[in-house]
């Protein structure tokens, strides 16, 4: 049992610091109705990387090691930067056609092209895999420490300016919110939730991340109201949730990233059944 404890450490410490970022911006991403945010964010620096690592001749191993992996994380800085921003300006235009709607075409475009550009590399299938669901189980001590420092200085950053950005998610679907600079402040809320998703994704692949980020957010918005209840409520799921999920992944010998997304939405069920079972017997409210 020690031993295993031991082996899962790195990659339990991994879960931990995704789900305490990814559980703060499920809930404002589930209050602005943009659920697909994160995985068309994740398939969008998938391609940035991907168009790198052609340009510069970068092979999967130098990437997933970090050696020689700058100019593919330079070319993810730069799809995020142009897709923040794009996002920030759609929200703002009257169109026909919901961002929801927008945000979706991009993750299925981005990650098709990713999938085309990677098939003519060698061990492109091998990324494309790890780019869907990570390898967590093999995270080492500079990913980890590279991932902690992202996440505390994304983390400060959102705790110092937290009003204006809980403001603009209350008031998302204003298409003029009350707020200064309202477009700066979106798109350092898509930037810097972006910068987060390149780091969570080369350790725990696109549909972990992605789970984390809605399944126990979910969870919070069913069970509480508060934004601190929220929090807590998401991060006790989410952490729970990871350490059984990599400890019966080491026990039966199966990929840890599908164990974790099954018993998330497991607990999630779980927290439903409880949610409808405590106000079954509370009276409807009357219509006005």
């Amino acid at each position: 049992m020690m031993l295993s404890l031991n082996f899962i450490l790195f990659p339990f410490l991994g879960c931990i610091l995704i789900v305490l970022i990814n559980v703060y911006f499920g809930i404002h991403v589930i209050k602005r109705e943009i659920i697909f945010i994160d995985i068309a964010l994740a398939s969008i620096a998938a391609l940035g990387s991907a168009v790198g690592m052609v340009l510069f001749n970068v092979g999967h191993e130098e990437v997933a090691h970090g050696d020689h992996a700058f100019w593919p994380y330079l070319f993810s800085l730069g799809f995020i930067s142009i897709a923040s921003l794009a996002f920030t300006l759609l929200r703002h235009k009257t169109i026909s056609i919901p961002l929801e709607a927008i945000i979706g075409i991009a993750y299925a475009v981005a990650t098709t092209l990713t999938v085309i550009i990677l098939d003519k590399g060698a061990g492109g299938d091998v990324h494309v895999h790890d780019m869907l669901v990570g390898t967590i189980l093999w995270i080492s001590g500079p990913q980890l420490a590279r991932l902690a420092i992202v996440v505390a200085i994304t983390g400060i950053f959102h705790i110092v300016f937290r009003k204006k950005f809980m403001n603009l998610t209350e008031s998302f679907h204003n298409h003029e919110p009350d707020i200064k600079r309202y477009k700066l402040w979106d798109f350092l809320f898509y930037f810097s939730f972006g910068l987060v998703v390149v780091e969570a994704v080369k350790i725990a692949g696109i549909l972990t991340v992605f789970a984390f980020l809605i399944l126990p957010a979910s969870l919070s918005v069913l069970l509480t109201g508060n934004w601190t209840g929220k929090l807590i409520v998401g991060w006790l799921a989410g952490i729970a949730a990871s350490f059984a999920g990599l400890l019966f992944s080491l026990k039966l010998d199966v990929p840890s990233a599908p164990v974790i997304i099954s018993l998330l939405g497991l607990v999630l069920i779980l927290g439903y059944i409880l949610y409808k079972s405590i106000n079954k017997n509370k009276p409807l409210k009357e219509q006005p």
